[in-house]
């Protein structure tokens, strides 16, 4: 840039006359030259990363369609049901990845668990059942990318986790009850004579008639009632 040195005159008089320079920047061919030249290659830049950003989002893509066709192509060997002679898997999977891309996208890290979660599930070997009703139209490729990692589990894998799920309510409610009972030593097992006994009372009979006492021993589990 070049600086300029500008006088101006205020009209005092001429025995006082004050002239003030003031500095004007006045661009050059070569600065304005630069400055093009930055903002050019910032451009370019951004493209850059704009077109590896699409690359890389593309080739993701279509690994994810292989991955799926590889799926899709095993149901007519594992089911006895009439599989259409139109059906073409690398079709299903493009409508399957469209919609997973649609509905999910895979920027972050929790979407592409997501991605990874209906992969596995639909790779599955013991998991027929998932592919087979994708392929047959039963489930939907928009429905499919909505489903828990439960909900696209094979039959018998659902059937283990009812399961798991009753056997842990069965703790709980145990644990609830063996906190709701009291340790004493009121009480001795005939059995074993000690006298660390647990219990809890219930009203079994009529109002007005006492609590019924159930009494378990610590030692050697009899139990008995008073």
């Amino acid at each position: 840039m070049a600086a300029l040195s500008i006088e101006k005159d205020f009209g005092v008089p001429n025995r006082k006359r004050l002239i003030i320079k003031s500095a004007i920047t006045v661009p050059n061919a070569e600065t304005e030259t630069e400055t093009l030249k930055v903002t050019a290659k910032k451009k370019i830049d951004h493209h850059h990363l704009q077109d590896s950003k699409s690359i890389k989002n593309s080739d993701y893509r279509e690994s994810v369609r292989i991955l799926l066709a590889e799926a899709f192509s095993r149901v007519s060997s594992e089911t006895d049901e009439i599989i259409s002679p139109a059906f073409d898997p690398v079709e299903l999977a493009a409508a399957v990845e469209s919609a997973m891309y649609e509905r999910i996208g895979w920027s972050n890290p929790i979407k592409k668990a997501k991605y990874r979660s209906v992969l596995f599930n639909l790779k599955d070997p013991k998991n027929p059942d998932l592919r087979r009703k994708v392929v047959l139209g039963e489930i939907k490729a928009e429905t499919l990318v909505t489903m828990s990692a439960e909900e696209m589990a094979s039959e018998k894998r659902q059937r283990e986790n009812i399961q798991i799920k009753l056997k842990k309510l069965k703790r709980c409610v145990h644990d609830a009850d063996e906190e709701d009972k009291a340790t004493t030593d009121m009480f001795q097992c005939s059995r074993c004579r000690e006298r660390k006994c647990t219990y809890y009372q219930l009203q079994t009979r009529s109002a007005d008639e006492p609590m019924t006492t159930y009494i378990t021993c610590v030692k050697c589990n009899k139990r008995w009632k008073i």
